[in-house]
């Protein structure tokens, strides 16, 4: 479930679980990996049990998806910076429905608190903003957020590099400062 969209979901999980099997088992005929978005930990569970390689969001993650995410080597990408906008958008415009307006404060809100439990217990974080939330030239800003939730400096920028470039399945070619690579 989305937090800019009106619907009874809220941000809940919206695909049941043979659905995202066969996206899974569709992605990987194909050599592609799958990336969920997913706010609530009943979606984050479900998408790590279907075998995604990333969460996008990942906003509630608790216990049990914390210990799926290490058994599963998936990473989160945690988007701060969208939840973070979102967040300014609710209370500075008047565009938000009501309902949509609470979910983008309680969103925002509690984003940096559970990224801050997922990278402490272990769990493998790729830097990524969501961007066209918040507008292209601000992505900048992720690192800022992710170090304000106890990040350090070094671990992020592992995660936009070496992490992201794992993620994305091109570490043979990005990630690190090597003779060969872009």
């Amino acid at each position: 479930g989305g937090v800019m969209t009106d619907r009874a979901t809220g941000t809940g999980q919206q695909m049941e679980m043979d659905e995202l099997r066969e996206v899974v088992r569709a992605a990987e005929r194909m050599g592609r990996k799958v990336a969920s978005h997913a706010h609530q930990e009943d979606g984050i569970i479900a998408a790590l049990e279907a075998g995604v390689h990333s969460i996008e969001h990942g906003t509630y993650t608790g216990e049990r998806a914390i210990e799926l995410f290490k058994q599963t080597g998936a990473y989160l990408v945690p988007t701060l910076l969208a939840g973070h906008t979102v967040m300014q958008m609710a209370q500075t415009s008047d565009f938000m429905s009501p309902a949509i307006r609470e979910k983008a404060i309680r969103v925002g809100t509690d984003m940096q608190g559970n990224f801050a439990k997922a990278y402490q217990a272990g769990v493998n974080i790729a830097f990524g903003t969501d961007s066209a939330i918040s507008p292209h030239g601000q992505n900048a800003q992720e690192a800022v957020l992710m170090h304000e939730a106890g990040m350090p400096a070094m671990e992020i920028l592992v995660s936009a590099t070496i992490n992201s470039a794992d993620l994305i399945g091109m570490i043979d070619s990005l990630g690190t400062l090597e003779a060969g690579k872009h």
